[in-house]
């Protein structure tokens, strides 16, 4: 029982799955380009950004869970939290444990490469923290970011340029490279945003949020997400970005027209009208996604 416990949490520390978690994409790229004109790696601090990465994740989605179990199980979601309240307790404590360890790490990075890593981290760790928290700022306050897309937009916003640039300086000092990689991961960042919630329209309507999927049409979410990510290849791929990158770089262009074709122009000819039959232009705009983080880290090679 013990052991089941422990598969389902880690589960839900993995839930939803992305480029930072269950297999560190992230922090493999972000180390890579950071070293993208040196042939020397520091495999320690790989294995440590790898490390914060994945704790970090891992609390930011446990605790996500712990705030969202009334609207799970109003929802009929199937968890280990919404059918073990003895559980309950327990996550909440694993995911503050997992804030602290993941922040004490960077703090003693901090110290070690003698950069103010800490200070971005912990501006990401409130923010993630504030986003979710539904058992003490919303009963202060009233009010919970994560239920309003202003306030979705505003911690994503700070969110993602503070974690992007933590992980970065754990590698390396900021340099130009990790500013353009800043500045795109900012959109895809957004861009992924505006997709987030359409699986949980109706619920999240039901529930009275007014996050973008219940306030803006589905339509509009893909139209405007689409554009966002091809901001975010226009700023690697761009003529001033690519005299900052070797030649590899170029290969980004693969997962870009895969993205354009799939997605971006098939949306396009249906003027953004989403129906039934466009899963599948929703699933390569995921494919791309996932393909333009590996590609990102592989062009160091080429």
């Amino acid at each position: 029982m013990v052991l089941k416990n422990i598969a389902e949490l880690l589960k839900l520390c993995n839930t939803p799955a992305s480029i930072i978690s269950p297999f560190p994409f992230f922090a493999i790229t972000i180390f890579l380009l950071s070293h993208h004109d040196s042939y020397s790696y520091d495999l320690h601090f790989l294995y440590l950004g790898i490390v914060v990465t994945l704790l970090s994740n891992f609390a930011s989605n446990l605790w996500n869970h712990c705030n969202d179990l009334k609207e799970d199980i109003a929802q009929g979601k199937t968890t280990i939290l919404t059918q073990n309240y003895s559980v309950q307790k327990t996550a909440i404590i694993i995911a503050i444990l997992l804030y602290i360890i993941s922040i004490l790490i960077v703090y003693q990075l901090s110290l070690e490469v003698r950069r103010p890593i800490y200070i971005y981290f912990l501006i990401w760790a409130i923010a993630t923290w504030c986003y979710s928290d539904n058992l003490i700022l919303k009963k202060v306050t009233g009010f919970r970011l994560k239920e309003h897309y202003v306030g979705e937009f505003v911690t994503y916003g700070i969110a993602w340029p503070m974690y992007t640039l933590s992980i970065w300086l754990i590698y390396s000092d900021l340099t130009i490279v990790g500013e353009i990689i800043l500045a795109a991961f900012f959109f895809f960042s957004i861009s992924a945003l505006l997709l987030k919630d359409l699986k949980d329209i109706s619920g999240d309507r039901k529930a009275g949020l007014k996050t973008f999927g219940v306030v803006f049409s589905p339509s509009k979410l893909v139209k405007f997400s689409c554009y966002l990510m091809v901001i975010y290849y226009f700023i690697i791929l761009n003529p001033l970005s690519l005299n900052h990158f070797n030649n590899g770089i170029l290969v980004m262009i693969i997962p870009f027209v895969y993205f354009f074709k799939n997605t971006f122009f098939h949306m396009y000819k249906k003027n953004w009208t989403l129906g039934v039959g466009d899963l599948r232009a929703l699933k390569s705009l995921g494919y791309s996604v996932y393909a333009s983080v590996l590609f990102l880290g592989l062009s160091t090679f080429l």
